[in-house]
């Protein structure tokens, strides 16, 4: 996990290449959004939110085009 301290970037512990990738997005994202007024209780709700509908997004999307070959 990457986290924030006052705009420094702190790595706490080792992760894949992507999941760092989208940390260091999403923390450059929240710094901006906090600049144009939204409080961190906010947006962390609404990465939340968001978040958790990609994942339910993904989840129903139609199989790989290979497991229709196993069946």
């Amino acid at each position: 996990m990457i986290t924030s301290c006052k705009g420094n970037l702190i790595e706490l512990k080792l992760i894949s290449n992507c999941r760092r990738e989208v940390e260091i997005a999403m923390m450059e994202m929240l710094n901006k959004l906090e600049r144009r007024g939204w409080s961190a209780a906010e947006l962390a709700l609404a990465l939340a939110d968001a978040s958790e509908d990609h994942v339910m997004l993904t989840a129903r999307k139609e199989p790989a085009s290979h497991y229709a070959e196993r069946l």
